[in-house]
Formats: structure tokens, C-alpha cells, sequence
């Protein structure tokens, strides 16, 4: 009995040694993966820098996590509570809804939550956090069942305590998904300050070619289709550029360019409205036709819309008349273009403007909505997220909009920016994509807008004061005299447009401003005159005539690279010219004699002036010349002169020599002795 015990009290000091050790064992690790590393910062930076925004039963919700410190990122990794914290919200059904909860004012019940520990997350190529969930009711799957916008939150935990937190939202979708579709149009300008100089030099700045590869960055992918207005100026200067990286950037904005659609455009900025106060309506047509030809050639194979006009600038009801008239049966504002129109009722219907001719030719008025704008246009810290909230909003407004109608919407969402320029390419890129995606929406160019019927909504367009071009006018003109007269040293075999119309097409422009448009002007006339003096003749040349009627050589030489032909013009005080001034072709890059009757009046030496003009003789070509023709002697009556000068000193010196003879002979006479 009592060996009994002892065995029983040795068991149960050996049963609590063992205890101990297997508590000590197994609490360590555990007590290890509890304790917060040290080198986790309380706030860690984290960006959504990709998700599916349209997500259907048995497919996966996917969101990209960037960390850009990499040194966090592994030790959240290694860290055994360290997760990925997905917070499904109820389901938001206006867009004030969206709204509210993107800005913070309200945040809707969660409905479910799901911890996805960081050692578990997937890895993209660039290093980046992967987080999946399926759509069923499996394990690690979000367990919605009826379709709707749905706010996502995305927390990043350690423990008790959140470092991160961010706010996206998903569409999702079942076989009960409205197909009542709203038809979309994304739209933006691309219009940069000009690319040639005043010198008439092409040079692209680097934040040009920067705009045009967010251009690339934005279209690129198979996305939804959008209406882009490029800039014709800026596109011909990457044709014409000397500089290889900007053939190659021509060429993948072509390829992008191809799967969208290109509005019409002026080969520069130039206001309708300004063109038609100032009586520049040819102008206008002439900067239109010269637009879409080059658009149509450097678009790749993208069909140009003549009929649709993005404003990004004020249009009064002259402006209205002159786009009616050149063909144009849509007009579209930004915003910030639209605020002369004052607030309307809907941006989704259609109206239509009222102005002098409507009766005749009627214009369909849309403006992008500027809530969509101001969210497009503000911070783009977060581009994704910022297009996840309104890929939401536009979603919701569908579901507004459809709400009780059993036929289809012929409502039509117009999306841009406030000012109509391009946003951020990555936030683009990512509302295209999920707007062609979502069942709820039908992406469609700006050339989808139906034209405007007496049943559309009348809109009053504002008489506003446009820009005034009329000061510019006598100076334009004086400039295109010049340059009709300059274009009239080509021959007939010449290309038809020159360098100098789209400069003129340039200078044109209202985007410049006097100081500008006077550094053009000038700028323009140089290059017209240094063009001109590609013909010249040879200074400091003497020429020698040796009689009254003689032949003078005189060379013409030309430096440029095509035939050019000149009007050639002498003048001297005592020589004249029998023949008319003569117009003279001039081989590329040679040199041609000339011979031109001279009659001399009188002998010596004397100055002769040789003046070039262009055919229709309106244009000095080059500078004067002033020539040396020395006379060493004349036939004819200047002959007959000298004979009789002759003549008659010899008749004096035989009178005197005879006197003389007479006179002698008296005084030795023996008489006289």
C-alpha cells in the first residue's frame, strides 16, 4: 500500500513535469505569433490598384493591394495575425447613396466579413497583394444573392488593430440583372499648346509627348469604345518630326486610336462663335477641312465623326448657327463650357438649341453631368478607387432611371471632366473597362446621339460676348495676299499645299493671345521671305557693254529644292530695256543665265538695279541688287559725232597751217626786204 502510493505521487510529479514542458512547448509559438513585430508601423500605406468591378455568380471578387514598402509587406506576410480584412456593406441603391459613402457621410451595416491572413494572399508579378473570394457558398466566398452596387472595405489588420482601411465597390450581378441598358458616352479633348514655332520650327515638349502617352495608357486594352477630340496640329507635328521616339509614339496612338472613335476638329483651336461674329466663316471652314484631313490620316483606321462637336469653351447662338451650317447635327459641352446655360433639369435627356436658323437646321444640345465631372476632375491619389465610385454611381443612376419603366431608356449619359481634358489615365482606363463590362450599361460613341425633333426639350443658347477677332482680320489678310503671291513662284507640276497654309491655319488660332499672335505674324512673314530669296543674283558684278545695242548676261540662281520662277525687273539711268520684264523658272538647287536687250545711251560707267519679284509682281523676291555696266564705246550717231569733231580740227589745222605758210612767206619776200 504504501509502495503504491509513493508509485502514484511519483506518476503525478512526473504527470505535471510533463504538463509543464508540453505548455511551455506549445504556448511559445503561439505566444510569438500574439506579440506585434516590432518593425510594423502603426499606419501602414496601402492603394487599390486593381479589382473586377462586375462580378457574377461563381466568379471570383479580386482586389490588388500595393504596399509600396516592401519591408512591410514582408514582415506583414511572416506575421501569423497579420490579414486582409473584406467588409461587405448592404447594398447601395441611388447615387446620393454612392456618394455619401465615398465621401465618408455614411457607412452602411456590414453583412459579412472575411479575414484572409497575409501568408495566404497571392503575389502579383510586380509584388503586389492579391486577395480572392469566390461568389458561392464555399469556403472563403462572399454569399451575396441579389444583384447590386455593394461598398467593399479593405482593412488591413494586426491583431486588434487596423492600419489601412480603403473603400471600393462592386457590381454584382445575377441572372435577375435588369438588361434595361443606359447609354453611356465617355468623352475628353486632347488639345496641347502648339507644337510649331513662331521660326515655323516643329518641336514637341516633353510634357506633349506625355499627354499623348496617357493618351496610349488610357485606350489601351480592350476596354469600351470612347469619343476623343485630338488636336490635328499635334498629330501632324508628330508626322513631320525628325525625332524616332515620336514615329513610334504616332504609332501606337494610331493603333489605340483605331478602337475608338475621333471627333472633328479645327486644325487649331478656333471658336465657332468667334468665327462668326468676326465674318471668318471661310476661315473656319478652311481650318475644319484641314482638321479632318489630317485626322483622317493619322488616326489609324478609326472613322472620323463629322457630325459631333465637344465644346470645352462657351458657344452662344452665333456659334450654334456656324456649326449648323458646316454640318455639325450634335453639339456636346463640358461643364465648364455649359455653365453659361445655367443648370438643367437632366443630363440624361435630350434637348435641343434654339437660335436664329432652328427652323432650318436643328441642333441636338448635351452636356457631360457635371457630378460625374467633379469626381473625375479632384484628387487622384487613389485613381481606382475614385473609378470604382463612379462606374457606382453611373450603375445606381441606371437603376433610377429604369425603376418602374417597361420600355427601353432612351436616356444618354455624357461623362468627361469639368474642363474636358483627359483625367487620370489609370483612373480611365479602369471606369472603361468597367462600364463595358456591367450589363446595366451600353457604351456607345458620341455619334449615337440621336438628332434633335421639334419633340426635343428646347434650350435658349446665350448671346455671350465671344472672343473678338475682328482687329485681326486686315492682318490675316494681309498675310494671305502674301502668301498667294509667294505660292505663285511654283510651278504647275508643285504640290498644292505648302508649309506656309498651315502656319497660316495656325496663327489663326484664338488661342493666342495678341503678344502671340504678333510672334507668329512676324514669325510667318520671315519664313515667306527667306523662302522668296532662294532666288538670287550674284552682288558685286560689272558688266561691259561695246556698243549701243548690246546683250547683258545676267545669272539667276536657286537654292531650294523645287522650281521656282521670278519675275525679273532693271532700271538704270542711262540704259535701256526694249523687252518687257521677263519671268524667268529656275531648276531645284541650279542656276540659269539670262539675256536681256540693252541699249546705252551715253559711255562710262554707271549703277544698274536688278529687283526679283514674284509672277504676279506683287512680292519683292530677296533684296535689290545693284549691278556695274561700264559703256567703252558707241557706234551710230556717237560715231558720226567724232567724225565731225574730226572733221573739223583737221579743216582748223589746215586753215592755220596755211595762214601760218602765208604769213612767212610775205615776211621773206625780197620786196618786203
Amino acid at each position: 500500500m504504501v509502495m503504491s502510493c509513493s508509485f502514484r505521487r511519483r506518476i503525478s510529479r512526473w504527470a505535471s513535469l510533463l504538463f509543464v514542458l508540453s505548455t511551455t512547448v506549445f504556448s511559445a509559438p503561439a505566444q510569438a505569433g500574439v506579440a506585434t513585430p516590432q518593425t510594423l508601423p502603426s499606419v501602414i500605406e496601402a492603394r487599390l490598384i486593381g479589382q473586377n468591378f462586375n462580378v457574377s455568380i461563381g466568379k471570383q471578387f479580386r482586389f490588388v493591394i500595393s504596399i509600396p514598402n516592401k519591408a512591410t509587406l514582408s514582415e506583414l506576410r511572416i506575421t501569423q495575425n497579420a490579414v486582409l480584412r473584406v467588409e461587405v456593406h448592404a447594398a447601395v441603391t441611388t447615387r446620393d447613396a454612392v456618394r455619401d459613402v465615398f465621401s465618408g457621410k455614411s457607412t452602411p451595416n456590414v453583412i459579412e466579413t472575411h479575414d484572409l491572413p497575409f501568408a495566404s494572399l497571392g503575389t502579383s508579378e510586380a509584388g503586389d497583394v492579391i486577395a480572392l473570394l469566390g461568389s458561392n457558398a464555399g469556403v472563403s466566398s462572399i454569399r451575396l444573392r441579389k444583384s447590386g452596387v455593394y461598398p467593399i472595405s479593405l482593412s488591413i489588420r494586426v491583431g486588434e488593430r487596423e492600419s489601412s482601411r480603403l473603400l471600393t465597390f462592386v457590381n454584382f450581378i445575377t441572372v435577375q440583372t435588369s438588361r434595361n441598358s443606359l447609354s453611356v458616352s465617355l468623352v475628353a479633348e486632347v488639345s496641347p499648346p502648339l507644337s510649331q514655332t513662331p521660326a515655323g520650327e516643329t518641336s514637341l515638349i516633353d510634357s506633349v509627348r506625355t499627354t499623348l502617352n496617357n493618351v496610349v495608357s488610357s485606350l489601351n486594352g480592350n476596354s469600351g469604345v470612347m469619343s476623343m477630340r485630338m488636336s490635328p496640329e499635334t498629330l501632324n507635328s508628330l508626322a513631320v518630326s525628325s525625332n524616332p521616339q515620336d514615329a513610334e509614339l504616332l504609332g501606337r496612338l494610331q493603333t489605340v486610336l483605331a478602337k475608338h472613335q475621333v471627333l472633328a476638329s479645327t486644325f487649331v483651336p478656333f471658336d465657332p462663335s468667334s468665327a462668326e461674329k468676326a465674318k471668318l466663316e471661310v476661315e473656319f471652314e478652311q481650318q475644319l477641312s484641314r482638321g479632318v484631313e489630317i485626322l483622317d490620316s493619322r488616326n489609324g483606321d478609326a472613322v472620323i465623326n463629322p457630325r459631333t462637336w465637344f465644346s470645352t469653351r462657351p458657344l452662344n447662338s452665333d456659334g450654334i448657327a456656324l456649326l449648323a451650317r458646316s454640318g455639325f447635327t450634335n453639339v456636346v459641352f463640358s461643364p465648364q463650357a455649359a455653365q453659361s446655360l445655367g443648370a438643367l433639369d437632366s443630363y440624361t435627356k435630350q434637348y435641343r438649341a434654339t437660335y436664329a436658323d432652328d427652323a432650318v437646321k436643328k441642333v441636338s444640345i448635351a452636356v457631360a453631368d457635371p457630378r460625374l465631372a467633379a469626381s473625375l476632375s479632384g484628387n487622384t491619389a487613389n485613381p481606382v478607387q475614385t473609378s470604382m465610385a463612379v462606374a457606382a454611381e453611373i450603375i445606381a443612376q441606371q437603376g433610377e432611371l429604369a425603376d418602374g419603366q417597361r420600355r427601353p431608356l432612351d436616356h444618354h449619359l455624357i461623362v468627361s471632366t469639368t474642363d474636358g481634358s483627359l483625367p487620370n489615365p489609370v483612373l480611365m482606363n479602369s471606369l472603361l473597362v468597367a462600364l463595358a463590362n456591367a450589363p446595366q450599361i451600353t457604351l456607345r460613341p458620341l455619334g449615337s446621339i440621336p438628332r434633335a425633333t421639334e419633340a426635343s426639350t428646347p434650350l435658349t443658347m446665350p448671346s455671350g460676348t465671344p472672343i473678338d477677332l475682328r482687329a485681326r482680320r486686315p492682318q490675316l489678310q494681309s498675310v494671305v495676299d502674301e502668301i498667294m503671291s509667294t505660292t505663285s513662284m511654283l510651278t504647275a507640276s508643285a504640290p498644292s499645299r505648302m508649309w506656309w497654309e498651315d502656319s497660316l491655319l495656325l496663327i489663326q488660332s484664338d488661342a493666342l493671345n495678341t503678344d502671340r499672335f504678333d510672334q507668329y505674324l512676324k514669325g510667318l512673314r520671315a519664313q515667306l521671305r527667306a523662302f522668296r530669296a532662294s532666288v538670287s543674283v550674284p552682288e558685286s558684278l560689272t558688266f561691259t557693254l561695246s556698243g549701243k545695242t548690246s546683250d547683258l548676261r545676267l545669272q539667276l540662281r536657286n537654292s531650294a529644292s523645287m522650281p521656282l520662277s521670278v519675275l525679273v525687273t532693271l532700271s538704270s539711268a542711262k540704259l535701256t530695256f526694249p523687252e518687257k520684264p521677263q519671268v524667268v523658272t529656275v531648276g531645284a538647287n541650279s542656276a540659269v543665265d539670262l539675256i536681256v536687250p540693252v541699249i546705252a545711251r551715253a559711255n562710262g560707267t554707271f549703277p544698274l538695279e536688278v529687283v526679283l519679284y514674284t509672277p504676279d509682281g506683287t512680292a519683292q523676291v530677296g533684296k535689290r541688287i545693284r549691278l556695274s555696266a561700264r559703256v567703252s564705246a558707241l557706234a551710230g550717231l556717237g560715231q558720226l559725232a567724232t567724225g565731225v569733231a574730226l572733221l573739223l580740227l583737221a579743216s582748223w589745222w589746215v586753215a592755220h597751217w596755211r595762214k601760218q605758210h602765208r604769213i612767212k612767206a610775205v615776211e621773206n619776200h625780197p620786196a618786203v626786204r
